[in-house]
């Protein structure tokens, strides 16, 4: 009996020690913040002054994080491979069922306007006029990505946004750059471009 119970013992034992030892999960995540005309540095070891291995556009994605350090992430992109700034790592954004992940809440600038599009419509305002509201009437991916959409809309002086997600996106007014870019056809047949970023 005592054998049986010590086997137990030992085999619930190796399972445990097995499962610390195994890999963790895969995790996939997004360059994100690197503004448009710089690059992520790829580093032998995980501290600033590590020689550079490589480096990572503004607009990589995909990327398989193998392990993290404090503050630091070995990755692999490409054929390339080494530590970068978790800071400037960020989730995937899974983007399913042919629609922009919502809601979004875009900017542009001189002129300046802000739109919001939520599953409930969309909001447009500039300083000149309050929030417009306005209604979805339709929704169209891109027939050659599925990071690309055509939203239109009933109401309010935007006819239609194109966003583009995966996009390192400037305002031209600050350091902060959007994962997602914008351009608005306005009823009166203007373009008006912009950036956006997931709202609330």
């Amino acid at each position: 009996m005592r054998s049986i119970f010590g086997a137990l013992v030992a085999l619930t034992f190796a399972a445990c020690l097995a499962g610390a030892l195994s890999p963790a999960a895969a995790e996939t995540v997004d360059v994100s913040g690197v503004a448009a005309d710089d690059v992520l540095n790829l580093r032998a070891e995980p501290r600033a002054d590590a020689p550079l291995v490589g480096a990572l556009s503004p607009t990589a994605g995909g990327i398989e994080v193998v392990r993290r350090v404090e503050g630091w992430a070995y990755v692999k992109s490409g054929g390339q491979a080494g530590w970068a700034s978790a800071r400037f790592l960020l989730p995937v954004r899974t983007i399913e069922g042919g629609k922009p992940p919502l809601p979004l809440q875009c900017i542009g600038t001189e002129p300046f306007w802000a739109l919001t599009i939520d599953t409930n419509g969309a909001a447009y305002s500039s300083p000149e006029t309050k929030p417009l509201s306005a209604r979805i009437v339709n929704i169209q991916q891109s027939r050659n990505t599925t990071i690309a959409w055509r939203v239109l809309l009933d109401g309010g002086p935007v006819a239609s946004a194109t966003i583009e997600a995966r996009q390192a996106c400037s305002d031209n007014m600050s350091d902060r750059v959007f994962p997602f870019r914008v351009h608005l056809e306005t009823r009166d047949a203007q373009l008006l471009s912009g950036c956006c970023d997931l709202g609330q």
